[in-house]
């Protein structure tokens, strides 16, 4: 309850889980998933195939979200390649997650009410007929599908089944305990791994590359060898900190007097609570705190639900009056020890008690002076910036030659960049509002420069630019025989890049199937043996920790390429887990009582990946 009155946070994961469970119950649906005479799957997860059908279904339902979602950007983005096989993924990713959870709940022995599942099938629309159950009907679905009754009450169950396993989580913040064992197994996981390197130098002098190979490159890819316009300007930077200012004990006094209220501490207060799910339980504890109202922490250690606070008596610590939740400011109590009336909370009830109140406080002058003296000179600086750049922005508009005689009254020097385009723009001038207008084409019309060529900007945090043009350069495009060279050199490297990852992705291919021609044929060799942990700040980390366990002995192997352009071959030689002390392990199931809904998820669903068989097939176009 604590987590929820103060976040009430939305668990994307969980929803998207849930929402696919509950799609899923759409009877219309269901047929896609249980029809016995289709055999097209697009993957199969410990043995459960996912119908094609489904795939189709949940995709172009998907579609219809993204559609409302994006507005006008889906038509931009619905022929995407790289778009489409996102939405794929995410669809297959979802149903496999679905069916894991599935199989995972088959062995918890949820209870599920019969007149539930009565309730669905009564409800269901595709068996009504003048607004109400038709038997016939019913019967009739079950014979198109292939189903008997039985069959399809047990679908039903299994959906139901998974539901209520993810709503238990949501709706409680208690661990089951081979659950945090499992995140804790999750954590301490360390992997030995060896790395093989196959570097692509060698390949690069054995390639060739013809003159019309270097040619066609360069007609192909012109613009990428063009020189970009380049300019060379002045500039000046205004900020506050240019505005140096003083304040005397006059000016910190009458501005105490002036903003008196400002300084002050604010009240707090600290609660406890006991959170109760029937009301008929919290109205027997609430008498008995009326007599007893000193057991407030004792019956809050007996009875709470909240798991977080009922360790520590119902307390939920200090709260400042803006993070108090209305459900408590509206108990309106003002008195220490102040028990509440019974308070609606998310279906469940709640007695709140007032431990303590820290009152608003006036804090002396000689407490404050210091912030004071810094808010003081802060406005004096303002006033300075603002009336200097109200004046140059005017002069800039009417009057530009006059300009630098304001810059030299106010002793402001400006600075000189060297010669720059905008892939090499100086950092002090690198915001989307300045470059746009610095490379504004008509700066760079018919090599002459616009006199007298000022630009006057300003941002937000009080910043403001003062630009002038010096000198620019306009786009050239180089000839061929001039960077001739450069393009076989890269297409030298190309070549070697597509010829060096055929040669390893033949390699790993062999070394899964236990061969080593070709690895020891190149001379290659594995590397001493090194140790992953999950927390290791690698970019090979998630590389790793996505492999499967070895199975039987059997190395797992993968290839990445390194930012060298070089290929690495994985080989995955061991999994193991660490042991953590129980001073690590309390820590982190404290940090899993405040956390666990989103952890939990993450941990099932990674620990039934790695335990599961999960085989592909390719996705045809829908």
């Amino acid at each position: 309850m604590t987590k929820r009155l103060k976040f009430r946070p939305t668990h994307i994961i969980v929803k998207c889980i849930l929402g696919l469970i509950i799609l899923s119950l759409i009877l219309s649906t269901i047929s896609s998933y249980i029809n016995k005479d289709s055999e097209k799957y697009i993957a199969k997860v410990n043995g459960e195939g996912i119908n094609f059908n489904v795939f189709k279904n949940m995709y172009l339902i998907e579609r219809e979200k993204q559609k409302t979602k994006l507005g006008k950007n889906f038509f931009k983005l619905s022929n995407n390649k790289k778009f489409i096989k996102e939405t794929y993924d995410y669809i297959l990713s979802q149903l496999i997650n679905n069916i894991l959870l599935e199989q995972y709940t088959k062995n918890m022995h949820f209870k599920v009410d019969d007149h539930q599942i009565k309730k669905i099938i009564l409800n269901a629309p595709i068996f009504q007929k003048d607004k109400k159950f038709n038997k016939e009907r019913y019967f009739n679905y079950l014979t198109s599908i292939n189903l008997t009754n039985h069959e399809y009450i047990n679908i039903i169950k299994k959906k139901i089944n998974t539901e209520n396993l993810i709503s238990s989580i949501i709706n409680s913040n208690f661990i089951l305990e081979n659950e945090a064992q499992n995140i804790i197994n999750l954590l301490s996981q360390k992997r030995i791994i060896k790395k093989s390197i196959i570097k692509i130098d060698s390949a690069i002098s054995k390639q060739n590359v013809t003159n019309i190979e270097a040619k066609n490159y360069f007609y192909k890819n012109k613009n990428d060898f063009d020189i970009p316009k380049k300019i060379k300007i002045s500039f000046v930077k205004l900020t506050l900190d240019k505005f140096k200012t003083t304040c005397n004990n006059k000016e910190i006094y009458e501005w105490y007097l002036k903003n008196i209220k400002k300084y002050s501490t604010e009240e707090k207060r600290r609660y406890s609570i006991i959170q109760i799910k029937n009301k008929n339980e919290a109205l027997l504890i609430l008498s008995r705190l009326h007599n007893r109202p000193e057991d407030f922490s004792k019956v809050a250690k007996e009875k709470s639900i909240d798991p977080i606070s009922s360790k520590k008596g119902g307390d939920i610590g200090w709260m400042s009056s803006n993070d108090i939740p209305n459900e408590i400011k509206n108990a309106n109590l003002n008195q220490k020890y102040q028990i509440s009336n019974i308070i609606p909370f998310n279906n469940e009830f709640l007695i709140v008690q007032l431990n303590d109140i820290i009152i608003k406080k006036q804090k002396k002058i000689y407490e404050v002076s210091d912030i004071i003296k810094n808010e003081i000179k802060h406005q004096k600086s303002l006033h300075l910036y603002n009336m200097l750049k109200n004046k140059i922005s005017n002069t800039v508009k009417k009057k530009p030659d006059q300009v630098e005689l304001i810059l030299k009254e106010n002793n402001i020097s400006t600075q000189e960049t060297n010669w720059f385009d905008k892939n090499s723009i100086p950092a002090v001038l690198n915001s989307p509002i300045l470059k746009r207008i610095i490379f504004n084409t008509q700066s760079f019309r018919k090599n002459t420069i616009k006199k007298p060529n000022l630009s006057f900007i300003i941002l937000k945090k009080n910043q403001s630019f003062l630009i002038k043009i010096k000198d620019f350069k306009n786009k050239k495009t180089q000839m061929f025989k001039n960077i001739k060279q450069k393009i076989i050199k890269k297409l030298k490297l190309i070549k070697a890049i597509e010829e060096t990852k055929k040669i390893s992705e033949k390699i790993v291919n062999e070394l899964k199937n236990g061969k080593m021609n070709l690895f020891q044929e190149l001379n290659l060799s594995f590397a001493n043996p090194e140790i992953i942990s999950r927390d290791d700040q690698n970019f090979i980390t998630p590389i790793v920790f996505s492999l499967p366990r070895p199975q039987k002995e059997k190395k797992v192997y993968t290839l990445y390429q390194d930012k060298n352009k070089d290929f690495i071959i994985i080989s995955l030689e061991k999994v193991y887990n660490s042991n953590f002390s129980q001073k690590e392990k309390n820590i982190i199931f404290e940090y899993l009582e405040k956390n666990n809904t989103e952890i939990i998820f993450n941990s099932i669903l990674k620990d039934l990946h790695e335990k599961s068989i999960i085989t592909y097939e390719k996705i045809k176009k829908i």
